[in-house]
Order: C-alpha cells, then structure tokens, then sequence
C-alpha cells in the first residue's frame, strides 16, 4: 500500500499553498529491521573513523553519540511502531521514513535525507567536513 499525502501551508494574504509530497509505501517488519540494520552499520562505519572524538554507544534500538570535547549528544533510534528513524542533536529532531522509490530515509517536514542531515550535524559537532558520500 502507498501513502500519499499534502502539507498545506499558509501564506499571508489568505493565500494556502498545497504540497504534494512523495509518497511512502507501507513496510513490512522484515524489511524496516534490515534497512535500520543497514543505517546503523553504515553510521557506525563513518563514526569509527572519528574514534578518538566520539564515543557512541549502540542497542538494538538506538544508538547514542557522545562529543569528547563539548559533550554534546546526537540520539538516532528507531521507533518500529511507526517505521521510522528518529535523530534529534544540537537542540533539534527530525523524524525520518523510507522512501523506496529513491532509497533514501527523509524527513518530510525538514525535506532533508538522513545522511546528509547527519553529516551536517556531525560537521557542526567536530568542527571538520563529514560527508556520507562515497
């Protein structure tokens, strides 16, 4: 089953605007455990080149990130319920679902992929450029 939806927006003058946004095909079990698995280990793969900046620590359902120097945290969990990742650092959360046609985790209300919004906050945390891409 796919899932469309509309944000509509107001805009002064009582003007609303209506946006279509992609639609989300419905998941089973099975495949949101294997992609969840699969963005853990790639997260995991990219904090391990910054061992000696971060500490995380990793459950089943979560995975939490610790900045050695400033201490601040990133949480990125599931919430199986709803399939969706949830990632909340530097006072701000988003809330990200599947897309299949395009591969990608993306928070519809933000219109950002996960990996680049990670990035971003990792960047932000460490000073340094991090990037996901290959």
């Amino acid at each position: 089953m796919t899932i469309k939806s509309q944000v509509i927006r107001y805009i002064p003058s009582n003007i609303f605007l209506i946006i279509e946004l992609p639609a989300v095909k419905k998941m089973e079990n099975k495949e949101y455990l294997k992609r969840v698995e699969e963005l853990f280990q790639k997260v995991e793969d990219k904090l391990d080149e910054y061992e000696d900046d971060i500490d995380y620590d990793h459950t089943p359902d979560k995975l939490m990130l610790n900045f050695e120097s400033s201490g601040k945290k990133v949480v990125i969990n599931t919430q199986r319920a709803i399939k969706e990742i949830w990632l909340a650092g530097n006072s701000r959360a988003w809330h990200f679902q599947f897309l299949s046609d395009q591969d990608i985790w993306f928070a519809r209300a933000e219109q950002e992929e996960f990996y680049n919004c990670l990035a971003s906050l990792l960047s932000d945390n460490l000073g340094q450029p991090v990037s996901f891409q290959n």
